[in-house]
């Protein structure tokens, strides 16, 4: 067959390949583009399953994945009921062995067209139990009603939250919840249609360039045959010179068929083709040089045997590719820059590229930005390249790194941020006079957080306002009893003294609980009694107040267990109530050295010898002092009259200590402290000048021996055992409790 009819058949063929090519890649990308934009998200109701009727229903955040997009729920039911929201050991604690149905999150399906389900666990129990509406364990209580969407909104990020649902009457609880699931198809089967296109569209292109690109080769071609075919000569009509000897002729036919590497091409007079840049291979042992030293030009036909060598092989290398050769898998002839930068392609790319001539032409400029295009479509999924695992983006990394200058800027003004909004944070300065001592009690710098605590702030206010209207109440009907709800141990005692007194000779009514908190120390292990002492300060007293609030159980709240005026010219450690870091201990046996028992034993004792050794491990008080200068002035003044103290005993049953995030432990407790007049001689009279000793004992004078006792409500706050700070003497406050006169048998009242 002719060789002509051949490569018009050939060419025909890649024209062919390079359409149907393309309208194959057209295709996978229209497949990709519909499979994109088609619906790729089914929405389904999640429903409850595995509940039944009970007084309470528990939800936990095990129903909540942010990253799944469930954050809301809604809850199922028709009338009212209450929704508290609690710390989930805080619920578990209250329910304790009430039945009740626990909702423990949602089981996923296995098959994405099928729903999910919410799973609930029924937890058989008692079904008589107490209302937990106003339990101080709850942050908040909300009453809803019929179908109600619930978006969860824990207080704090601090711990695990749960709801308890529950209706009054022990009615049963709403057990049902639903919420709404999203199943989102993956993308990658559209991503991978689109870049499967682009590269097919691109490998379309490349075979249509080939094709286009034959004819022109072929002509090449058959130029250089032409011009072998006749003596070459120079630009003056001189004869070229004829092939070396070590060319080896061929036959009439063969060359008729194709152009011999070795034919030194047809240069005609007038008619010569310009060789741009063509070099001169000095090396070729082959090539012929001009002779004539005195030649100033060399000659059109001088071209090196080598040069015509080179350039017929590549005529006749590329007449071979168009019969045999792949257009994919042409050599590498870029030169050495373009190589290198050539060396991150491989296969067909780098064939391609530098059949593009190395990326220079416009239609290569093309083909870069689809290709481009085609890896932008790869990367676009769900997270890009240029950001790390966790979704941040490398370049705002960093950008975000301070200087260790913009860390310390940074933690200065958090400092400040902190010392300004802390409404606790009361500078000891404040307390000091002009001569540096301190007038009044306060509290100072704030301890460092350790942990959390029980409590939110929130909920230690309500607390506070609960017991504050309970005492309230009580201190205007002068009964106990209104108290017993929020008041117990030495708390309920002082008041019932002082209810008693007011009662006998119009004495001084306690002070009111205050609700503004200037600090608190909350106990944050779980486990009961929980504890804290808050000091708080109201607007009717001078002096803050040091108390001692203490939940027993669970299912009780919390109660005031101690209670005393701040010691004047002391300080307290500024507490949030959130912080946490505080543990209840026990007070332990007033006999071991150390424990927070023998430092109340010891502080009664130094009540009343001024001279007790434990008086060196306290530091100064301006109320101890003053009660032992009351002493002194007591004995100088009882001319006939012999005073003598006996060894308070302290009520270590009532006894409360905390321990501190800083190690210190805060004791409180109370004794009793009896001062006991005998007269020194016979007929000597003691004259009771005070009106309760008076009421309580029925006579103001006596010739006999008189006991007066006084209940001291004190709180120690003491350093850790090894090291060298004083205790100090933070909160006291006393009440007359009894007086006594030890008249004989004889005698007969007065």
């Amino acid at each position: 067959m002719p060789r002509s009819a051949t490569s018009k058949d050939d060419t025909s063929v890649r024209f062919v390949y390079a359409i149907i090519a393309f309208v194959a890649g057209l295709a996978l990308l229209g497949l990709g583009i519909h499979q994109l934009t088609a619906e790729t998200e089914e929405t389904h109701v999640i429903e409850t399953e595995g509940s039944e009727d009970a007084p309470f229903t528990v939800i936990t955040n095990d129903v909540i994945d942010a990253e799944a997009g469930r954050e809301e729920f809604t809850i199922e039911a028709e009338g009212e009921y209450l929704i508290a929201v609690g710390r989930t050991y805080d619920i578990e604690a209250w329910l304790d062995d009430a039945a009740h149905n626990r909702i423990t999150g949602i089981e996923d399906s296995e098959d994405p067209g099928q729903s999910s389900r919410i799973t609930a666990e029924y937890i058989d129990g008692e079904t008589d139990v107490p209302d937990p509406t106003d339990s101080d364990l709850w942050v908040s209580v909300e009453t809803a009603e019929g179908e109600m969407p619930y978006r969860w909104d824990t207080p704090d990020e601090e711990g695990d939250w749960a709801l308890l649902i529950y209706r009054e009457d022990d009615q049963a609880a709403p057990a049902a919840i639903t919420a709404t699931e999203t199943v989102t198809y993956s993308h990658t089967g559209g991503v991978a249609l689109l870049i499967s296109g682009s590269l097919v569209i691109l490998l379309a292109l490349g075979l249509f360039y080939w094709a286009v690109g034959a004819p022109r080769r072929k002509k090449e071609a058959a130029a250089a045959a032409a011009a072998s075919s006749a003596p070459a000569t120079d630009v003056k009509g001189a004869e070229v010179a004829e092939p070396s000897e070590s060319a080896t002729p061929a036959d009439d036919d063969a060359t008729q068929e194709f152009v011999p590497a070795w034919t030194t091409p047809l240069v005609e007079t007038g008619q010569q083709e310009t060789v741009e840049d063509t070099p001169i291979h000095a090396e070729d042992d082959d090539a012929e040089t001009p002779q004539d030293d005195d030649t100033s030009e060399v000659p059109a036909h001088a071209v090196t045997e080598s040069s015509a060598q080179d350039h017929d092989d590549h005529d006749q290398d590329d007449d071979h590719d168009d019969e045999d050769i792949d257009p994919m898998d042409a050599p590498d002839t870029s030169t050495p820059a373009t190589q290198e930068n050539s060396e991150k392609l491989s296969g067909w790319a780098q064939g391609l590229r530098d059949r593009l001539g190395g990326g220079k032409s416009p239609f290569a400029v093309v083909l870069a930005v689809l290709v481009a295009l085609a890896s932008g479509m790869g990367l676009a999924g769900p997270a890009h390249a240029d950001e790390d695992e966790d979704g941040t983006d490398a370049d705002s990394e960093q950008t975000d790194e301070d200087t260790p200058e913009q860390d310390e800027a940074l933690e200065e003004d958090e400092d400040s941020d902190v010392e300004l909004d802390d409404p606790a944070d009361v500078d000891a300065e404040d307390l000091q006079d002009e001569e540096g001592t301190q007038e009044e009690p306060g509290v100072e710098g704030e301890v460092p957080s350790e942990g959390y605590s029980v409590l939110l702030g929130s909920q230690l206010e309500n607390i506070m306002e609960d017991i504050a209207q309970a005492v309230e109440a009580g201190d205007e009907e002068r009964d106990t009893e209104l108290l017993e709800d929020r008041v117990a141990g030495d708390a309920l005692g002082y008041r019932e003294l002082a209810y008693r007194n007011y009662d006998l000779a119009e004495t001084s009514m306690p002070a009111p609980i205050g609700t503004e908190v200037l600090s608190a120390a909350v106990t944050g292990d779980a486990e009961f009694p929980r504890q804290a002492v808050v000091i708080v300060e109201h607007p009717d007293t001078e002096v803050p107040q040091v108390l001692i609030i203490e939940q027993a159980s669970a299912r009780e709240n919390y109660k005031l267990v101690h209670t005393a005026m701040m010691a004047p010219g002391t300080e307290f450690p500024a507490f949030s109530a959130e912080q946490g870091g505080v543990s209840t201990i026990s007070p332990g046996d007033a006999e071991d050295s150390g424990t927070p028992a023998s430092a109340l034993q010891g502080v009664s004792r130094w009540f009343v010898d001024e001279d007790h050794d434990f008086g060196d491990q306290m530091a100064e008080s301006v109320y101890i002092d003053a009660l032992h200068e009351y002493h002194d002035e007591l004995t100088e003044a009882a001319d006939d009259t012999e005073i003598e103290f006996d060894n308070p005993e302290v009520d270590l049953e009532n006894a409360s200590a905390l321990e501190l995030p800083d190690g210190t432990v805060v004791v409180a407790g109370s004794f009793d402290m009896t001062m006991e007049m005998s007269p020194i001689g016979d007929g000597d009279t003691i004259f009771l000048e005070h009106d309760l000793v008076v009421e309580i004992v029925g006579t103001d004078w006596t010739t006999f021996p008189t006991r007066i006792t006084s209940r001291e409500f004190v709180v120690l706050h003491i350093p850790p055992e090894d090291s060298e700070e004083e205790a100090v003497l933070v909160g006291v406050d006393n009440l007359i409790s009894d007086a006594s006169i030890n008249t004989p048998e004889w005698f007969d009242d007065y």
